[in-house]
């Protein structure tokens, strides 16, 4: 049994993990954006021991044969890869079965409907599957049940379509285009030995078989719709997709990138629409808390690997509280309830160089509504406690909230020295900081995370001038950093800003790191340990997932060592240029 999440905000239901996997496959989903081999596959994953599952329940309910064929390759093979044609109701479909070499077995079996090689018909597949497996033309009448005659004049017409002038090349071709139909016409064709094993009841001996070709790893990319950070996740991730391909892919495998569009009411629908495609891991743009969970937990329940930047701190304790149902789930960084800390470190910093000086230390906190839970108030009320502040107001604000006069009127009364935002999408910023004119003349004010998208200054103009923020993963000044900030620029045309773009670069080469270290993408276990076991350093600084849920560290929020985890970034805009603070806590 496994916990996942309901779509109602804070509630729990328990589901069976088989109950929860096809709840996942009934996703469907608009076409992805970009073309996938994947459209239309059905897929079942099968351990050496134990039941399997599958994404289309009812298909494979109806064909026990074909999860017999993974069943007998879990269990017999190691490090194979066997391609052959279904043509089971005279309708044709291509089966891939691949097993990695590690020591616990398990099968992934892929199904596709495809076109017969050469136009040839499912009785002319079945005449040069004998062929090939060495019979000769009464062994095949017999096999078939029909005449001498007939089988000839398939065979003619295999000659035909295949341009082929003998037994032999016929033979080749369908070993060449994995060719190969069952059922099997007969139990005596010698064909290669892992094709038999899964096949077969009794494998012949072991014979020599090709090296297993290198199917593609896939990734399945999902992120809403428009926002400059939004475009600079996205071009980040395609940056190193084009970059690991061009140095050969991962292990000599090819990563397919698939990317859709949600918006945050049909997140749940695309990833479901993912999963059913087959992709070996998903990567989550910002979306809502209320809509990400759900999304998330169904991801998890098929085993995919998870990785995401956002911050909510619910979701990293969801994580914590359930290993079992969601151990796939990674967040690449600390939580957001590390900004009023971190303000109110760079307050204390300020005030001591005396370019701040705050009069009665008093805050005010605006969290945004999808991440406002219970304890809020406790924590902010302990960390301004301990750096000696008083916490004056704390709200909820819904996220999308173009009204702020009433709340800045009671901001007033509270009169904060500082005032420190959630991470509000832009418009919401904007808007909150045009109603706040009179407040900023005296009180400080900060923001999380939503400068970081370029060109967020130009946008905003003067409302952005003397601005302080933050993020908790950023652009660290490296040469790894430079490098990548060159690259995008001459990829794009464009600056990558200070966080999006290179969070999510980091994201897919933390994740094809561990990839290169497995034997196959989609053994997820083993892709699963990789994950929590690596240790790597991009663009942003130190990436590991010890923090609780299986998140990043921000340095100094989570650890006192700056090479275990990203920086705290923290910026002032003074005159349209983010210049970063750099009191030694922060260097």
């Amino acid at each position: 049994m496994v916990t996942a999440f309901s779509r109602h905000r804070h509630r729990f239901v328990t589901v069976r993990v088989w109950d929860r996997f096809e709840e996942t496959c009934r996703g469907g989903g608009d076409p992805v954006q970009e073309n996938s081999p994947f459209d239309g596959v059905r897929r079942w994953l099968q351990p050496d021991a134990g039941r399997g599952r599958g994404s289309d329940q009812e298909f494979f309910a109806a064909r026990p044969d074909l999860v017999l064929a993974a069943q007998r390759a879990a269990r017999g093979l190691r490090g194979e890869f066997v391609r052959y044609l279904d043509v089971t109701g005279n309708r044709v479909r291509r089966v891939t079965i691949d097993v990695p070499d590690a020591d616990h077995g398990v099968a992934r079996l892929d199904i596709t409907d495809t076109e017969a090689p050469f136009g040839l018909t499912v009785r002319e597949l079945q005449v040069a599957t004998c062929v090939a497996g060495g019979l000769g033309n009464q062994e095949i009448a017999d096999a078939l049940g029909c005449t001498r005659r007939t089988v000839a004049t398939h065979l003619e017409h295999v000659f035909a379509k295949t341009g082929a002038a003998s037994r032999a090349l016929v033979a080749t071709l369908i070993a060449t285009h994995d060719a190969y139909v069952a059922p099997l016409p007969s139990p005596g064709l010698v064909l290669p030995g892992p094709l038999l094993t899964v096949l077969r009841e009794q494998p012949p001996a072991p014979s020599v078989s090709r090296a297993p070709k290198r199917q593609p790893a896939v990734l399945g990319t999902v992120y809403p719709a428009g926002g400059a950070d939004v475009v600079a996740m996205r071009r980040g991730t395609k940056l190193a997709v084009q970059e690991l391909n061009a140095r050969g892919g991962i292990g000599g495998r090819r990563v397919e990138h698939v990317t859709v569009a949600a918006t945050p009411e049909t997140l749940l629908e695309k990833v479901n629409g993912l999963t059913e495609r087959g992709v070996d891991a998903v990567l989550l743009g910002n979306f809502p808390l209320p809509y990400a969970r759900p999304a998330i937990a169904s991801v998890a329940a098929a085993g995919i690997p998870v990785l995401h930047s956002m911050t909510g701190q619910a979701l990293s304790e969801d994580v914590h509280a359930d290993p079992g149902g969601l151990g796939s789930v990674f967040q690449v960084c600390s939580t957001e309830s590390a900004y009023v800390p971190g303000l109110l470190r760079t307050v204390r910093f300020l005030a001591g160089t005396g370019a701040f000086r705050p009069g009665r230390k008093r805050l005010a906190v605006l969290q945004r509504e999808s991440t406002f839970d219970d304890g809020l108030f406790e924590r902010v009320q302990r960390h301004a406690d301990e750096a000696g502040w008083n916490l004056v107001f704390l709200e909820p604000v819904p996220d999308h909230t173009a009204n702020f006069g009433e709340m800045v009127r009671r901001l007033e009364r509270a009169e904060p020295d500082a005032v420190s935002l959630s991470i509000f999408p832009e418009p919401t910023l904007r808007s909150f900081l045009t109603a706040a004119a009179p407040l900023r003349e005296h009180a400080l004010m900060h923001a999380a995370w939503s400068p970081v998208a370029p060109g967020f200054t130009e946008r905003l103009g003067g409302l952005s001038e003397g601005l302080l923020w933050s993020t908790v993963i950023g652009n660290v000044e490296s040469p790894v950093c430079t490098g990548f900030e060159q690259r995008f620029r001459s990829t794009f045309g464009a600056e990558p800003g200070l966080a999006a773009a290179a969070v999510h670069y980091d994201i897919v080469n933390v994740l094809a790191q561990a990839w290169s270290r497995v034997s196959r993408p989609w053994d997820f276990a083993a892709v699963r340990e990789q994950l929590r076991s690596a240790v790597s350093f991009g663009v942003t600084g130190a990436h590991q997932f010890v923090g609780l849920g299986q998140r990043g560290l921000s340095y100094p929020d989570d650890t006192v060592d700056p090479t275990r985890g990203h920086p705290h970034l923290v910026y002032r805009i003074s005159g349209g240029t983010n210049r970063r603070l750099a009191p030694p806590v922060f260097s």
